[in-house]
């Protein structure tokens, strides 16, 4: 099993000796250094703009949209929870809602 293995990599071997090699252009530097140039550079930010920079890319909708779509998220929130859920546990305890009602019998 190692000969074939040494026969695979004496192949390769001799593969990668053959290969033709690009040469390298005489202005490769200068251009490395000249896309860097117009590359914006990693600097280190104080909290206190990093979060101002947060706000700002985080534009809020107008105040009434939020109102609405909150009042409309409460409702659907409101309507889908049951109202009634008891265990064995707090079966005798009050629900939250019941001062909604009008139980003349607790007056």
């Amino acid at each position: 099993m190692s000969n074939t293995q040494d026969q695979r990599e004496q192949k390769l071997e001799a593969m990668l000796q053959s290969r033709r090699v690009e040469p390298v252009s005489p202005d490769l530097a200068e251009r490395i250094v000249r896309k860097a140039q117009h590359l914006p550079q990693n600097q280190t930010v104080p909290l206190t703009q990093w979060v101002r920079g947060l706000f700002t890319e985080f534009h809020l909708p107008r105040p009434a949209y939020v109102l609405v779509s909150t009042l409309i998220f409460g409702f659907v929130v409101g309507f889908t929870i049951p109202q009634y859920t008891t265990t064995a546990d707090d079966a005798d305890l009050i629900p939250v809602q019941s001062f909604l009602y009008a139980d003349e019998d607790l007056l």
